[in-house]
């Protein structure tokens, strides 16, 4: 049997008698795949909770109440008699924020009066407060545009007219990205992804660092002659296989999830993350062999592929960085595939058209890889970097 089919046997059983290394590998992207598509169970957020504190109690405040309720977003909570208890539960997060509609709040439709209507959003989560602030602002929009123009019809004008009067300037949008505003898909092509670059890289040093840590590194090394690309590969062929795996599944659970089949290329998608894994397997190359020591490898590539998410705009948008920020984001591989990712799903672009930007992982991956391999090869042999936790 070739030296190289030797080491990969001893790799597998390497794996099935460690428990950390089986479990990066079969057990977390499962567990990671089921806990975050139940995190993300729907593909909008709904029934946000919001009191209601009417003090005019007409038939148009029932009406404002109604519509409001009736709409998916927003959930009528209770109906308080005073804006001091409505506070109390937005302070204690039963809900998210109470609206107050006035005494006069009728008789100033009626009258043609401009009402104020006083909404108070706890903005702590971003994006609840946000939704009930649209939400309330359509409804009472949409109220008081229906209102005006049934005055003007009562006044004799025709319908048409009558619009037309209330509302001169009509817009239209049109969705160009993500064009069925799903949340739940936006979030998983970058959730998963994302955790998923982390155990390449962790997996990784594993497979390397525990050879230092055991001490039978030159041993690993000796037993392929001597030939560091060949034990390398030897090495992280069946992770490489294991983890692309993973990716591939995880690729095609988001085609499925945007309906992408009909306009999207899937190989060119699934060549974007094969390439970044590769770049990532290289960057564990480097961290072992910087550290020589598989704890201190395990906190660098921590740092390194953890914060991640926080970096490619998808919390915050990456214009609006800094310059430190900014810097940090061009060293990350996992940025790029989150873009080419974008181009290739919503703007149906190919693996040439992203090309440009995957070209920049490729660069990465030649200089982690061969400056990963000097480094090792001058440490192999170094006992007292043996043994070290």
């Amino acid at each position: 049997m070739s030296v190289f089919w030797l080491g990969v046997q001893r790799e597998w059983r390497r794996i099935l008698t460690q428990p950390t290394y089986w479990a990066s590998l079969f057990l977390l992207p499962l567990l990671a795949f089921f806990t975050v598509n139940g995190v993300i169970s729907t593909p909008s957020v709904n029934n946000v909770a919001l009191d209601i504190v009417d003090l005019d109690h007409s038939a148009a405040s029932r009406d404002l109440q109604f519509r409001l309720d009736a709409s998916s977003s927003i959930s009528i909570a209770d109906q308080l008699p005073d804006a001091h208890r409505a506070l109390q539960r937005a302070q204690n997060k039963t809900t998210f924020g109470y609206l107050i509609i006035p005494a006069d709040y009728q008789r100033q439709l009626i009258a043609g009066e401009q009402v104020h209507i006083n909404v108070f959003v706890n903005q702590q989560n971003f994006m609840l407060g946000n939704t009930i602030s649209s939400q309330v602002l359509r409804q009472v929009i949409e109220s008081s545009l229906r209102d005006s123009a049934s005055a003007l019809m009562v006044g004799g004008q025709m319908k048409e007219q009558a619009l037309a009067n209330v509302l001169p300037i009509k817009s239209a949008r049109s969705v160009l990205g993500n064009s069925y505003l799903n949340y739940r898909t936006f979030l998983l092509a970058t959730m998963l992804p994302h955790l998923w670059h982390v155990l390449v890289m962790v997996v990784t040093v594993i497979a390397l660092g525990k050879e230092f840590k055991d001490g039978t590194i030159e041993q690993w090394y000796r037993a392929s002659g001597n030939h560091l690309s060949l034990a390398l590969t030897s090495k992280l062929l069946i992770p490489a296989l294991v983890l692309a795996l993973w990716i591939g599944l995880i690729d095609v659970a988001i085609f499925a999830e945007n309906n992408a089949g009909s306009y999207a290329s899937l190989p060119s998608l699934l060549a974007a993350s094969w390439l970044t894994q590769f770049c990532y397997h290289t960057a564990g190359l480097l961290v072992v062999a910087l550290t020589a020591n598989y704890r201190q490898a395990l906190s660098l590539a921590a740092f390194y592929t953890t914060p991640a998410f926080a970096f490619i705009g998808v919390t915050f948008p990456t214009f609006n960085m800094n310059w430190v920020s900014q810097l940090w984001l061009a060293f990350l591989p996992i940025g790029v595939l989150v873009r080419s990712q974008n181009a290739i799903l919503h703007w149906q672009q190919n693996l040439f058209d992203v090309w440009p930007q995957l070209s920049i992982v490729a660069v990465f991956a030649l200089c982690f890889g061969v400056l990963g391999m000097m480094l090792l090869r001058s440490k192999v042999s170094r006992q007292e970097l043996w043994h070290q936790h």
